[in-house]
């Protein structure tokens, strides 16, 4: 589970802000929508969390902004070791001429194991300044510190400690398991942690062949979803098809040619081993006479017949079996614009299967970004809302509405943000 997340001179983002999941003291819809964890991991009264925070504001206010730090953080940690140069991709704030040459600073508060863990690291043009690791079972300790190359251990000798070099541009944490030292069990928790952290933007390839895993349990329950929102879909199965053997270089070329004669006609690839799959998903409709009687079915591909279902239809199927994934096995899941294209009815049961005891048992957490203010009104308590607003500069900030002084359990929060109470937004009556 997530606790915080700090970022500062990110994107559009140059001040430090901090993302809380943290609940405030509200008795507020307590039953459903938090949840609380041993006080040996968090101290009594910071040890109730919310299962789900919705973050508003207008375009380019830097509401995706805030999940592609989340993002890029991930990317770092998974990437680094690599020969990719992730840690030069850091894109500081754009507006500020001396942003690029200012530290850029990234760190989590998670939950993992029955372990309390902070994590995170600072980085200065291409290179990791400082990076640092705290866990607490019972009391708060250092796992590892790190400033330029001066490394420390907790439990490991300065003179160890020295015969470890690490590459001014790649995280401990991302090599450290390769050292077998004794705190590798820490590192392994936060290395778990961020590879089942699930983000999903609407250009992702989000593996459609999640509805084959766990005997096809997501399919069958994506099925009732489906049909509850009353899309006409009566089935559907995953079409995976072989295009390519990575090893074979005719293989590649043909591919390549395919790809630029008809890219549309390939969905999501994927590759396993050395063969790269191109990976559908049929959708099934029924097919009636004159009269009403059933005479058959319809299959339409997702992607290669592109344009039959509608574009919230792909959408809602790219990303419904990872959501009910993460319900099932208590998982963080972040959304870009998870009303995008879809129905009010259809984002608001979405954020509601995390706001229930019944369909969110593990405390699985959502964050999402929506344009939609009357998902505001829809049993959301205070501190579940966000606000991302833009100054003259063209910074962002970030405010939870539990941030703001009077305001009314009983006030109606969409209106009042469109009337300017919350956040800034657009003039769009200004005539000058």
């Amino acid at each position: 589970m997530l606790v915080n997340f700090l970022f500062k001179n990110c994107r559009s983002f140059y001040q430090e802000n901090i993302f809380s999941m943290q609940a405030v003291k509200d008795t507020e819809l307590r039953e459903i929508n938090t949840f609380t964890v041993d006080s040996k991991l968090m101290p009594k009264d910071e040890n109730e969390f919310i299962k789900s925070a919705v973050i508003f504001g207008g375009n380019a206010s830097g509401k995706s902004n805030v999940l592609k730090a989340l993002a890029y953080m991930k990317n770092v940690l998974l990437m680094s070791a690599s020969q990719f140069p992730i840690v030069a991709a850091n894109e500081t704030f754009a507006f500020y001429e001396n942003a690029q040459n200012e530290e850029s600073t990234y760190e989590v508060e998670i939950i993992h194991n029955a372990s309390y863990y902070k994590y995170g690291f600072i980085l200065l043009k291409g290179v990791v300044k400082s990076e640092w690791l705290e866990r607490r079972k019972e009391r708060l300790t250092p796992v590892f510190k790190r400033t330029d190359n001066d490394l420390e251990i907790t439990g490991l000798s300065k003179q160890a400690t020295r015969l470890i070099n690490i590459s001014k541009n790649t995280l401990f944490l991302s090599v450290g398991n390769n050292f077998h030292l004794d705190i590798a069990p820490y590192l392994n928790d936060v290395m778990q942690w961020f590879q089942n952290l699930l983000i999903v933007f609407e250009n992702d390839a989000n593996i459609l062949d999640i509805y084959t895993m766990e005997n096809g349990k997501y399919k069958e329950q994506a099925l009732k979803i489906l049909k509850l929102a009353d899309i006409g879909i009566q089935d559907i199965r995953v079409k995976k098809d072989k295009v390519a053997n990575m090893a074979n270089f005719n293989d590649i070329l043909n591919f390549n040619a395919q790809m630029q004669i008809n890219p549309a006609s390939f969905g999501q690839l994927k590759q396993e081993e050395k063969n790269l799959y191109n990976i559908d998903l049929e959708t099934f409709f029924v097919v009636y006479d004159e009269k009403g009687r059933i005479k058959g079915k319809k299959d339409v591909l997702l992607y290669k017949n592109a344009g039959f279902n509608s574009e919230g239809t792909a959408r809602l199927l790219c990303y419904l079996g990872w959501i009910l994934a993460a319900l099932d096995q208590g998982r963080v899941i972040v959304i870009d614009e998870i009303d995008a294209k879809l129905h009010f009815l259809v984002a608001d049961y979405i954020i509601k299967l995390f706001n229930s005891i019944d369909t969110n048992p593990k405390n699985a957490q959502l964050i999402c970004t929506a344009h939609n203010v009357m998902l505001m009104d829809e049993d959301l308590r205070r501190d579940q809302i966000y606000f991302t607003s833009k100054d003259k500069y063209g910074e962002s900030s970030l405010v939870s509405l539990s941030d703001y002084k009077n305001v009314r359990k009983t006030d109606l929060f969409s209106k009042r943000y469109l009337a300017g109470f919350y956040a800034k937004l657009p003039d769009m009556m200004n005539k000058d």
